[in-house]
């Protein structure tokens, strides 16, 4: 298979694995939310923060288990992921711990 046809097939999982790290931070994230305070939230600042997780995930490890293999492919470091993921807990937890912001 060819460099461009791999490439295609990593964007394709890329989009897949997107979606479905999404779908289950969102529902868990949902239903913490329903049994905290009864009700379901739009959790604004939560989809940024699953980004930054989806992010680090594929940086640090869904990256090297894909088709496409480049020399240019490498970990975050210690700080970024550190760092990205303080942030993602911070926007993940903030409907959680102020839920006037989902009004």
């Amino acid at each position: 298979m060819g460099k461009m046809a791999t490439f295609i097939v990593e964007m394709l999982r890329m989009l897949i694995l997107l979606v479905l790290t999404l779908l289950v931070l969102g529902g868990v994230e949902q239903w913490v939310f329903k049994m905290s305070y009864g009700e379901e939230g739009f959790l604004y600042t939560a989809m940024p923060g699953n980004l930054l997780v989806f992010f680090v995930m594929y940086r640090n490890y869904w990256q090297f288990k894909g088709w496409y293999h480049s020399e240019k492919n490498r970990k975050l470091k210690t700080g970024w992921t550190r760092g990205l993921l303080a942030a993602a807990l911070l926007l993940i937890l903030l409907p959680l711990v102020v839920p006037e912001l989902q009004t």
